[in-house]
């Protein structure tokens, strides 16, 4: 009975302190013990905001028209207040532990979340359903998602809720009955202990922008958005980014086989002591005739004979390579200028003779740069922007048996020194558990120090800096650099503006998150990205026809360029364009420009690749393809079918917000995007015509209508 009188004063004193919050747009409605929240539109609609979490007592409550101000437990104080048409409700704890808000429960409604670029999951879509709790059962709000964001869609409105505070959150999608629950926590440690936690909610009509407009909106707000046109316009180099289709040029070998002049002036003048030790090149070099296959074994031999002979990766040791190449077997060889890997200026003449004016290119390794040194200066000089493979986030120690992943190669200090701590001591290893992740402000001398000295040997007029703008964030509890997420973020975009504001660079980086895409101007890997990390059949199992392909060889790796066949789960999943939604776009296309993550180019998946073809001509992303020197004749010739519908939207819309998206049928197989100006595309995914207006779409097939007038159609190609 004693227990039962407690409950009963407990939930009358719950009862009693109800809070409700009116202004012009709304009430909303908020148990201050559970902090379960509610709204009620002025059109009399109720939204469930989070479900009742623990029951906490509640004390000091203070409440006005449109505020609310109490302490929740002994160490939480909350703020609820309406400002408009949001409600903002902020959380502040006196001790380390976390805060469990929303939790948004399952019901009849879509979720719409950037993952990736983002995508629109309906609550009846069992299959994602699945993929969410399996693949992504516990996320960020930094990394996972693209920007801090998650809106849920009825038929009549759209709930969004936009994490003002996006570091140290935790977002778990679990099973309710036929759904999913969504629950945020935010996670208070010694390192973020002052600052609050704000969550904002606000209430749309049915468009599935909603989330990406409040967040840009917000940000606006804050005065951190930057338009892409003013990124630019500091920049020397800036406008060749407009309208660039891009690249990755692969290889840097002194000697391919399409450099050989005379094959049996080269039989004859090869040394023997250079192949001694390779009875393949032996054979082959006494081989009657000179097929594909003796040429292959040949040319190995070669490099890896000059690579014997003056060892390590230095822009000295190249050039001592290439004129030992060239006083031995020059009389071979085609001239210098007709030379070299698919980074050469054989391969940019190519490309300016196939009718592409703007490209970006970038070399997977500054090494390329050093094995064709006239191919930099080619590609500036053509118009290009070219930038190097660089990054910092990983530091292995001296000594290390991986001496060509080159970036990693910062020294031992940096590997004993700015390694991230664990509040237990131990060092964050590093990518795939090698050596360790880097604190990005300790490491910043390294990158400055490096990048001066790769751009006195290149006129690169871009940067490429891997995994800065990914939203991978770290708390470092080294007492000799504590840093919290949200320092690790400001030091990231520090080390980003440095390159662009000091070195005049067009910079880029991994994936473009919202947080760490400030000073950016292109990023590579938010429209496609990885997924099936543990299907073995993709990963690991060599004859499985879904193997995405080995790291090797290094100037063609299959990982890169083997057209995989992919399977029909992951085409519902991440290649159904009924399923995706230019989230990240309406928050960033007039700001980063966006595209393919490089190991799943335009070309990877035969089986989605015009879906993916249409998905970034609707959104007006560019292509992204890798070149070799094997494929750069089928690949130059497929990418200027994509290149002439994009480049001229491109430099039409990429100062242009993109304002709407809608679904021209029922079954969004034919969807619409409109830009600031009016411009719009319309794309049709089906194998069939479709009607839409008084214009007929022909099947898998985009239409571009500009504002000035202009009309552009894109059909997808049927090859490669």
């Amino acid at each position: 009975m004693k227990y039962l009188s407690v409950l009963l004063l407990l939930l009358s004193a719950t009862q009693a302190q109800a809070l409700t919050l009116t202004n012009a747009h709304w009430r909303v409605h908020i148990d201050p013990a559970t902090l379960a929240a509610s709204i009620t539109a002025a059109d009399g609609t109720t939204t469930q905001v989070s479900s009742a979490g623990d029951v906490g007592t509640v004390s000091a409550l203070v409440q006005t028209r449109d505020t609310g101000h109490w302490q929740w437990g002994e160490t939480t104080e909350v703020r609820a207040a309406l400002a408009g048409d949001t409600l903002q409700m902020t959380f502040q704890r006196s001790t380390i532990g976390s805060i469990h808000w929303p939790r948004l429960p399952a019901g009849p409604h879509a979720l719409l979340l950037p993952l990736h670029e983002g995508y629109y999951l309906p609550a009846d879509d069992t299959v994602w359903r699945d993929e969410l709790i399996d693949a992504y059962g516990e996320i960020n709000t930094t990394e996972d998602l693209t920007l801090p964001v998650i809106g849920l869609a009825w038929q009549d409105r759209v709930l969004s809720i936009l994490f003002a505070t996006p570091f140290n959150n935790t977002v778990r999608f679990s099973p309710d009955g036929p759904g999913v629950a969504v629950a945020a926590e935010h996670h208070v440690n010694a390192l973020n202990q002052a600052d609050p936690y704000t969550v904002i909610v606000s209430l749309d009509a049915p468009d599935w922008l909603a989330p990406a407009k409040r967040y840009r909106h917000w940000l606006q707000a804050q005065g951190g958005f930057v338009p892409l046109k003013d990124k630019l316009a500091q920049l020397p180099d800036g406008h060749k980014l407009i309208g660039a289709s891009h690249l990755y040029l692969w290889g840097d070998r002194l000697l391919v086989e399409q450099d050989v002049r005379d094959w049996a002036a080269l039989k004859s003048l090869l040394p023997r002591a250079w192949i001694t030790k390779d009875a393949e090149a032996l054979q082959a070099l006494t081989a009657e005739y000179s097929g594909p296959y003796v040429q292959q074994v040949l040319v190995a031999a070669i490099n890896a004979a000059l690579a014997e002979q003056f060892p390590g990766d230095t822009a000295e040791s190249l050039q001592q390579r290439r004129q030992q190449l060239d006083v031995t077997l020059g009389k071979a060889l085609k001239p210098d200028a007709l030379r070299g890997d698919s980074a050469s200026p054989r391969m940019i003449h190519a490309l300016q003779a196939a009718g592409l004016p703007r490209l970006w290119l970038g070399l997977p390794d500054w090494t390329a740069g050093w094995a064709s040194p006239d191919a930099v200066d080619a590609a500036a000089k053509a118009g290009y922007l070219v930038a190097p493979y660089d990054s910092y986030d990983t530091a292995l120690p001296d000594g290390n048996d991986n001496p060509s992943w080159l970036s990693a190669q910062l020294g031992q200090d940096a590997f004993e020194r700015c390694g991230i701590m664990k509040p237990d001591g131990e060092r964050i290893k590093g990518f795939q558990g090698n050596g360790v992740y880097t604190n990005a402000a300790c490491i910043r001398p390294l990158m400055e120090r490096r990048v001066r000295t790769l751009r006195a040997d290149a006129p690169y007029n871009s940067w490429f800096l891997d995994v800065a703008a990914t939203g991978m964030l770290f708390d470092d509890v080294d007492p000799a650099k504590p840093t919290s997420q949200a320092q690790d973020a400001g030091n990231r975009n520090a080390a980003l503006a440095w390159l662009a504001d000091t070195q005049k660079l067009v910079v880029g980086s991994e994936v473009g998150s919202a947080v760490v895409n400030r000073h950016i101007a292109f990023a590579h890997g938010a429209q496609t990205s990885g997924f099936g990390w543990a299907d073995p059949q993709m990963r690991r199992e060599r004859a499985s026809p879904y193997y995405l392909g080995a790291w090797a060889p290094e100037h063609q790796p299959a990982f890169f360029f083997r057209q995989s066949q992919l399977k029909p789960r992951y085409q519902q999943l991440y290649f159904n364009p009924a399923r995706r939604l230019p989230l990240l776009q309406a928050a960033f296309h007039d700001s980063v420009v966006s595209t393919h993550h490089w190991t799943l180019d335009s070309l990877k998946f035969r089986e989605s690749r015009s879906t993916t073809e249409l998905l970034q001509q609707l959104y007006n992303v560019p292509p992204l393809l890798n070149l070799s020197v094997a494929t750069a004749a089928s690949r130059i010739a497929y990418l200027r079918h994509l290149d002439a519908f994009f480049r001229p939207l491109h430099q039409a819309l990429f100062d242009q917000a993109l304002v709407d998206f809608r679904w021209r049928d029922t079954a969004g197989q034919v969807q619409q995007t409109t830009f600031t100006d009016g411009s719009v595309i319309v794309a049709n995914f089906s194998d069939q015509p479709q009607q839409v207006d008084t214009h007929t779409l022909p099947p898998r097939s985009a239409t571009a209508r500009l504002a000035d007038g202009r009309t552009f159609t894109f059909t997808s190609p049927t090859s490669p």
